[in-house]
């Protein structure tokens, strides 16, 4: 077989596999890919080498990439649901545990939840205010006695 049907053929599947891919996760994953092979697809018969086809692959992928994901995210983005634990972000609780490592617990409802603390030095009584969310985290800060 000639290398340029080769390379029509591997520059096709490398558009149906990056549509596959952007079809199931749908967050903008491989979207640059399909059109950068999509350049190279157009590359091949025009009498361009591997090498460079690959090039013009890459090359048009990453400028895509950089050219319009931000203006194409702002119409694809999500809205964050709010759960219960936001509820809980400026709400004072008293620490369980001395500081240790930046870390210490609260218990809320009858919970223990690990809490990163942004001051250090505090110890178990004192009382901290829940700043935020950090994964499985809540963030607190108190004042030091």
């Amino acid at each position: 077989m000639d290398i340029v049907i080769t390379m029509i053929i591997i520059w096709a599947v490398v558009i149906a596999a990056a549509l596959l891919i952007e079809f199931l996760v749908y967050n903008l994953v491989s979207t640059w890919f399909a059109v950068g092979g999509l350049a190279a697809l157009i590359s091949a018969p025009c009498g361009l080498d591997w090498p460079w086809q690959i090039l013009v692959f890459f090359v048009a992928s990453f400028a895509f990439l950089l050219g319009l994901r931000p203006f194409i995210a702002k119409f694809l983005k999500t809205k964050t649901t709010p759960t219960n634990a936001d509820e809980q972000i400026g709400k004072k609780y008293k620490l369980t545990k001395d500081v240790k490592e930046g870390r210490s617990e609260i218990k809320i409802n009858d919970v223990l939840w690990v809490v990163e603390c942004e001051t250090e030095g505090l110890k178990e009584g004192a009382v901290v205010e829940i700043t935020g969310i950090s994964g499985n985290k809540y963030m607190v800060k108190g004042e030091t006695k």
